[in-house]
């Protein structure tokens, strides 16, 4: 009975250790589910080229590291189990590796929550900068030309619309619909019956204003990243170049209540607004050569940061 207490005790020793980073993950994911909704349902966008074979490498990345580790888990369990059900028969608790344990145990716990907020993050900009693209789309059927993720100096530019109305430097962003804020639709917290808008945005007297928090942050970016592709294509081409910011916020319902120095949209209303905008008016050769300057641009191997 002893022996079978002694290897019941290591079993339980060694899964608990195992599930511990299962367990802190399965806490985080349950708290997001529940406080956090994406801004558009990313079952709705238009698939991408080649998102079917993205999907299955994913998939077949992490079954081949889950495999990996159980590998080891499993090549490393019997000696595991043998060293544990040792130090219990001796009857002397080994200190020193228990507390090495858990101090491994609280690093690894804390680098999934660090690199789990990171990755809802990652996803929320990934879902956002989809469903921007899905309506750009509607763009190049009118005749623009549309890049995506234009490499620029330190930083990139989401996506860049040209026409012969102009160059529209278009920056989204991804913001959680936090599930508190459900009925939450005007900056006043009105949640009236007649305001079934969803969530809500608007802009007034410079700063953004959801339903509980408000920013700036976003609007001083896009004009910044506009500047630079300003200046970057005036030199590159020759030939003065003014790009005009804009900037989406997809599944969120954008009004403004004072009039904002650029557009500042949810991503359906960029091909209504768009071709509307008369920035500057460019000639077919201004525009093929600015074409050419930013095609080149995307294919520069240089790394840089958002």
């Amino acid at each position: 009975m002893a022996d079978f207490g002694s290897n019941l005790l290591s079993v339980v020793i060694i899964l608990s250790s195992l599930f511990v980073g299962a367990g802190v993950l399965h806490v985080f994911l349950k708290y997001r589910d529940a406080t956090l909704t994406l801004p558009v349902d990313r079952e709705q966008l238009i698939r991408i080229p080649a998102y079917g074979l993205q999907q299955q490498i994913q998939d077949l990345q992490l079954d081949l590291m889950g495999y990996m580790m159980m590998g080891a888990v499993i090549f490393c369990f019997p000696f595991a189990l043998n060293s544990i059900q040792a130090h219990i028969t001796v009857g002397k608790f080994p200190w020193l590796l228990s507390i090495t344990a858990l101090m491994g145990l609280t690093y690894c716990g804390f680098k999934t929550w660090k690199n789990f907020s990171k990755l809802t993050k990652l996803r929320l900009g990934h879902t956002a900068e989809i469903a921007t693209a899905n309506e750009l789309i509607g763009l190049q059927a009118l005749g623009y030309q549309v890049f995506h993720d234009v490499q620029a100096d330190g930083f990139n530019i989401d996506h860049l619309a040209v026409g012969k109305n102009g160059v529209f430097a278009i920056e989204t962003k991804g913001r959680h619909k936090r599930n508190k804020d459900l009925r939450q639709t005007n900056g006043n917290g009105s949640s009236s019956g007649s305001d079934k808008k969803g969530y809500k945005v608007f802009y007034k007297d410079g700063r953004l204003n959801f339903p509980s928090w408000t920013e700036t942050k976003p609007i001083e970016q896009a004009e910044r990243q506009a500047k630079w592709v300003s200046q970057w294509l005036t030199k590159a081409t020759g030939s003065p170049v003014a790009a005009t910011p804009a900037l989406v916020f997809p599944g969120w319902y954008v009004t403004s209540q004072s009039k904002p120095p650029f557009p500042i949209l949810n991503h359906k209303q960029l091909v209504g607004t768009i071709p509307k905008l008369k920035t500057q008016d460019l000639t077919q050769q201004q525009v093929d050569t600015i074409i050419y300057q930013v095609a080149q641009r995307c294919l520069s191997k240089s790394k840089v940061g958002k």
